[in-house]
């Protein structure tokens, strides 16, 4: 569950072949959607609520998923990922990949400055990375497991070197969120980071009163499109009550409601948009005990269950169905294309009797109590839909510290799991070591495969090709659903588009008109 702890998020398999070399052009800035020229930004003060304050505002300095909603607002990282999953050139302009796969080499963008008027040079890459491979959350070995080191090429130049390929090691450094590839002056720990942002991107923080509320300016300097609004604060607000009630007296421009909330917010001066995300739900199959260790069993299981009806039962139609990639990756395999992931209740009941079991199966489910407002209701009609074809769920409602523990170390049936958004595609479908049983030969070929990868069009295919593998072996889970989120706004506002990564990186866009 990646948005809480980091030790129980996917582990990635490293691989090993060849790779062609390749090369990201581009040595402009992106384009941030927001038109013009940068010299014409205008004025005025966007003022956001966010439920969760960070605990730490050092971007190697936590693994929680709400921690970096600050974060990315200063900092940035080499690449750059696109509301559309494109990488796009960040901080560096472009990058080399050698043929073996085993090192990448970036140029870096000229005239690039931190808040604190340092100049952005390759001194500054190689002192992140080294400083993140010390940092106390190990976040390198979940991010990049395959690093092996990065040296000064140049003033301009850096080259990373990894132990195995990886093609989706320049996904993590797109990552936007930016956790793990936020680039730090070399000079930052003069500050305290865990209160003061020391990074080269849109917005510079001006103030931050721990728990309470952080206040930022536009980045004058900044070396891409400057920011629509001049000035952002956020305003930490853990009562979602509070939130509506400052959101509709005029005190907060933007909230991110849950569906409770969003539901009664839409009026005359309040817009709400609901919007898709990378966030996924999934059930973990422990395919090392009976009986789902038989694959029979497994598909039975799959075939039981309805993501549409899981989608408006649980979530009230707050959600989408999903199989191992999420359905806003464009590229991905829909949902009827994987083996196994259609409802088909008789077929699923001549499979189970073909397993040796006519009369059906037991088994227990368990889960984070009250984990999101869905998940209680989610369990209730899962236990329904598998008790159709003969499989009879005892739920088990457990704490978070107790369930994580039993899922390590492989003490459950089945569980249900949860992940939030991953830079890197290949983390929704590699298998976690110490969940389930040996990953099967066929799939580990192609996830080497995926490792391999020339290209991003070529890593992409051969992602789809392990996501429909993996339906048909029902293993080594059934992902179900990808989780919608909401925002609400003052009305007559622009660029209020949050993107399937849930990144606050949209915040650049938006004016109050």
């Amino acid at each position: 569950m990646s948005s809480t702890t980091s030790h129980l998020t996917r582990a990635v398999v490293a691989g090993l072949g060849a790779i062609s070399m390749i090369a990201l052009a581009g040595c402009s800035a992106p384009d941030t959607g927001t038109g013009g020229d940068s010299g014409s930004a205008g004025g005025g003060t966007i003022t956001v609520a966010e439920t969760t304050a960070p605990t730490s505002l050092d971007p190697q300095g936590s693994s929680m998923f709400a921690d970096r909603f600050a974060w990315q607002l200063s900092y940035e990282c080499l690449m750059q990922t696109t509301p559309d999953g494109e990488v796009v050139p960040g901080l560096a302009t472009g990058f080399e990949k050698s043929a073996d796969g085993l090192t990448y080499t970036f140029a870096l963008r000229d005239g690039v400055k931190f808040s604190n008027g340092d100049t952005f040079d390759a001194d500054d890459v190689v002192y992140t990375f080294e400083r993140l491979t010390t940092s106390p959350e190990r976040i390198d070995k979940e991010l990049f497991p395959t690093y092996s080191g990065v040296k000064k090429v140049d003033a301009s130049t850096v080259e990373f070197t990894l132990k195995s390929p990886d093609a989706g090691f320049v996904n993590n450094m797109a990552n936007p969120l930016v956790w793990g590839c936020a680039i730090l002056s070399q000079s930052a720990d003069k500050e305290n980071l865990a209160t003061k942002m020391i990074g080269t991107g849109p917005w510079t923080q001006s103030a931050y009163e721990p728990n309470t509320s952080l206040q930022l300016d536009r980045n004058a300097d900044y070396w891409g499109e400057k920011t629509k609004s001049a000035k952002l604060s956020v305003l930490y607000m853990p009562n979602m009550g509070t939130q509506v009630s400052n959101l509709k007296a005029g005190k907060v421009d933007i909230i991110f409601p849950d569906q409770g909330s969003a539901k009664g917010l839409t009026g005359d001066k309040i817009e709400v948009k609901q919007a898709h995300t990378d966030s996924t739900i999934f059930m973990q199959i422990n395919d090392t005990v009976a009986p789902f260790n038989d694959p029979k069993v497994r598909q039975a299981l799959a075939l039981a269950l309805d993501r549409q009806a899981l989608a408006d039962q649980a979530y009230g139609g707050a959600a989408l169905p999903s199989s191992y990639l999420p359905p806003s990756l464009a590229w991905a395999p829909k949902l009827d294309q994987i083996p196994n992931h259609q409802t088909d209740v008789e077929k699923a009941k001549k499979l189970l009797a073909e397993a040796g079991h006519p009369d059906g199966v037991k088994s227990k489910l368990m889960y984070i109590s009250g984990y999101d407002p869905g998940t209680n209701d989610l369990l209730a009609t899962i236990q329904s839909q598998l008790a159709a074809v003969g499989i009879e769920v005892e739920l088990e409602p457990l704490e978070g510290g107790t369930w994580g523990d039993r899922l390590t170390s492989l003490d459950y049936g089945l569980s249900w799991n949860a992940q939030s958004y991953y830079p890197n595609p290949y983390q929704y479908v590699a298998p976690a070591p110490g969940r389930q049983g040996p990953v099967p030969a066929e799939l580990q070929k192609l996830l080497d495969a995926a490792l391999n990868a020339g290209s991003q069009e070529e890593y992409q295919q051969t992602l789809s090709a392990v996501a429909e593998k993996e339906g048909e072996l029902v293993y080594p889970t059934l992902t179900l659903l990808a989780t919608d989120m909401f925002v609400a706004n003052t009305a007559g506002m622009t660029g209020v588009d949050v993107p399937a990564s849930q990144s606050r990186t949209f915040l650049v866009n938006v004016e109050k008109k």
